[in-house]
């Protein structure tokens, strides 16, 4: 860790033109599977993100998207990227903000739903940018179909499950037989941009409950746009009705809601849980559990 902090001050210092004696950084976050470390820091009164990818693919898409992207006030402003001491690095201005896993049960049920309603609405001027006939960044490798790209995908989570020692087993292969069953029921229809990490801890709001800032885009590529829903579902936070009408109806002030998701719940919600199931392992933090029960709870649509 102490030769990564010295390489990511050596970037910082390159960049600012600044001597690597006046910059201290604050190590403030990693994912759970360690394709990325975060750090904050402080250069003439101003605060900035460097953020290391280990994935030159994952470095690569950020940067594109926030580009695309960089019209909208909740997208992070690129100061510099590159490469440098073997490691790829970006650096943004920081958004202020906190993220909404941690913060939104401070706030009101009213002000969570606001919340909720500005969230469909930036998620929607997400989905809007720009028109994509195939799915990936590559036309030429991957499918323009959304069915055998979902089929493709749903047997990578399938795959992941089955390496793991898991006791839910009757829960899982019902899963996967659903899984199996509905996709086939889908609306073939265009990708859109999607974020594909589109959860509550990459949402930051203020003390009042205004949405500051959408972060983490190295997932986001053009795919199906039911998948950043089924992202919000990682959390319980739109199991309920109310909260999940005011998040619709905030998206549908831009665009209209994914047909798919309304009509075929039930594949996406299968496939979101088989998905927490089997990603995190036990890295999870309780992604597990409520994979099971996003499952469970899809066997009664």
């Amino acid at each position: 860790m102490r030769d990564l902090n010295l390489k990511v001050k050596e970037i910082i210092s390159e960049t600012f033109k600044t001597h690597i004696n006046n910059i201290n950084i604050d190590f403030i976050d990693h994912s759970i599977l360690d394709r990325n470390y975060v750090y904050t820091f402080y250069l003439d009164k101003k605060e900035y993100v460097i953020k290391i990818s280990y994935s030159r693919e994952k470095w690569s898409n950020e940067i594109n998207v926030l580009k695309l992207l960089n019209e909208n006030y909740f997208v992070p402003n690129i100061v510099s990227y590159g490469e440098k001491n073997s490691l790829n690095y970006i650096v943004m201005k920081k958004i202020i903000g906190y993220n909404l896993v941690d913060s939104i049960h401070s706030f009101s049920k009213k002000s969570q739903l606001k919340i909720l309603n500005e969230i469909g609405k930036n998620l929607a001027l997400i989905h809007g940018t720009d028109k994509y006939y195939y799915y990936g960044w590559d036309k030429n490798t991957n499918e323009a179909s959304l069915i055998e790209t979902r089929k493709k995908k749903d047997k990578s989570i399938i795959e992941k499950i089955s390496k793991l020692e898991f006791q839910e087993i009757e829960i899982v292969k019902k899963g996967i037989e659903i899984l199996n069953k509905d996709r086939s029921k889908l609306k073939e229809l265009d990708p859109k941009l999607t974020h594909k990490d589109f959860s509550l801890r990459n949402i930051l709001v203020d003390d009042k409950g205004e949405i500051t800032g959408i972060i983490d885009y190295e997932h986001s590529e053009p795919e199906d746009p039911c998948l950043d829903i089924c992202s919000m579902f990682h959390t319980d936070i739109l199991d309920d009705k109310l909260f999940f009408n005011s998040f619709k109806n905030g998206y549908e002030k831009i665009l209209n809601f994914p047909e798919n998701f309304l009509k075929n719940k039930r594949y996406y919600m299968v496939n979101t849980g088989l998905y927490l199931y089997g990603r995190f392992s036990d890295k999870g933090m309780g992604a597990n559990k409520r994979g099971i029960e996003l499952i469970k709870n899809s066997l009664n649509y």
